[in-house]
């Protein structure tokens, strides 16, 4: 089965990104994690638009130009970097239209209440699939 089944295949997918406690391996670039973030949501059958936010401290990350809109926050930002996350979630849900895909990359034991409340006032909307990847869990729907 397809984790985008029916009008979600096609549909809007935003991506938000916590580089912060999401790190980059080293032996990688962002590049090409963007890359393999995009060939795995189109491995599990999407093939609509994708639309990437970055938070973290960017320094030293080599980001394409394009396809991937960055927020750079020094290091130890967590409750301002979660808080820019917050709100440009809840403006992405409000200026794009349904059926959507959400993809959260954030580490679950630091995600908030106020990342808890707004998931799940998207999952309460039916035509909103929220995917949630964490550190060690890959890719699921949540």
């Amino acid at each position: 089965m397809s984790a985008f089944p029916g009008d979600f295949a096609a549909a809007e997918t935003g991506i938000f990104w916590d580089t912060e406690d999401c790190k980059i391996s080293g032996d990688l670039n962002a590049g090409v994690v963007l890359q393999n973030i995009k060939s795995t949501i189109s491995s599990a059958g999407h093939h609509g638009p994708v639309s990437v936010r970055a938070y973290g401290d960017l320094t030293g990350h080599d980001f394409p130009s394009q396809g991937i809109k960055l927020n750079h926050f020094p290091a130890g930002e967590r409750y301002a970097r979660h808080t820019k996350m917050l709100e440009d979630i809840i403006s992405w849900s409000a200026e794009h239209p349904e059926p959507c895909n959400l993809m959260l990359i954030v580490r679950g034991d630091t995600t908030s209440q106020d990342f808890v409340d707004v998931v799940e006032l998207l999952k309460s909307r039916k035509n909103y699939m929220i995917h949630v990847v964490s550190p060690g869990r890959g890719f699921g729907r949540s």
